[in-house]
């Protein structure tokens, strides 16, 4: 008895060129690093691990970009006027 397996392709949706990633970056962990690394891969399953490290940059340069994002003044003088109003 022959068992066969049909694999459904799924379609590919054209996308965006500025979305293409063409730039390679390369990161390097120590031992301990690399071990918790695994042992987070395999406790939640990833697949795809490249994904896994690219949204944990991407979500902490966003997370620090909006924390300081540029203002009219300095914060020294910010901090003069709000003591000056309250």
């Amino acid at each position: 008895m022959a068992v066969t397996f049909v694999i459904k392709r799924r379609k590919m949706q054209k996308q965006d060129p500025k979305l293409k990633r063409t730039h390679k970056l390369t990161i390097m962990f120590n031992d301990y690093e690399a071990a918790a690394f695994d042992r987070y891969c395999k406790r939640y399953k990833v697949e795809n691990r490249a994904k896994v490290v690219r949204e944990a940059i991407i979500t902490k340069v966003f997370a620090d970009i909006d924390r300081n994002h540029p203002t009219l003044f300095d914060k020294e003088e910010l901090d003069r006027l709000e003591h000056r109003f309250y």
